[in-house]
């Protein structure tokens, strides 16, 4: 039985696109919709055409051909009753993000797992960083008005109540907003060199 999301059909690929699957070592399947199958079929008519036949609903092919990450479906999700999914694998786009949800730089862009993160030793690495984090581990130091503190995870909080200025996750602000601190106030620089911000 297919997944929700795809048509059935033949599992491969026809013949004559089977250079593109050797060529960029792709498989040309309607499980995953990647950035670069939808890079083939917006070059390439028939890779377009074989993916049409592949995908059951025609709002999902029409948003993996114009490069969105989500899409409304026409069957709701049966755990939370949303109709948006995502175009990668036709998963409930809420249900996915909640539970594992997105990390989010200080701009507002989602950021990505260095490599060393993909491992299962960097994985374990970082559970332990939370864990010491949780069990409340903390470095400090002070230059000026300014007290910096860092977790194990990088979070770093700056406390000045001379000034009345409490920061609890600088990583949230913008770099704008840094930067006009530091202009009027130099120790904060020396907070974040401490800190290996800079």
């Amino acid at each position: 039985m297919p997944r929700r999301g795809h048509a059935v059909g033949p599992p491969g690929c026809p013949p004559d696109l089977q250079h593109y699957e050797q060529r960029f070592s792709v498989r040309l399947s309607a499980s995953k919709l990647t950035k670069q199958k939808g890079m083939l079929a917006r070059a390439d008519s028939a890779v377009a055409e074989h993916f049409r036949r592949r995908i059951r609903e025609p709002a999902r092919f029409d948003a993996f051909l114009a490069g969105r990450s989500s899409y409304a479906s026409d069957t709701p999700c049966t755990r939370c009753g949303s109709s948006n999914r995502t175009v990668y694998c036709a998963s409930c786009y809420a249900c996915q993000t909640s539970r594992r949800p997105l990390q989010l730089t200080s701009t507002g862009t989602v950021a990505a797992w260095p490599p060393a993160l993909r491992s299962r030793a960097g994985w374990l690495a970082l559970c332990d960083e939370r864990r010491r984090e949780r069990s409340g581990e903390r470095e400090s130091c002070t230059f000026g008005p300014f007290t910096g503190t860092t977790t194990p995870t990088g979070k770093l909080s700056i406390d000045a109540p001379a000034l009345g200025l409490r920061i609890p996750d600088l990583s949230r602000h913008p770099f704008d907003f840094i930067h006009n601190i530091v202009q009027r106030h130099p120790d904060l620089l020396e907070v974040l060199r401490w800190a290996g911000w800079t």
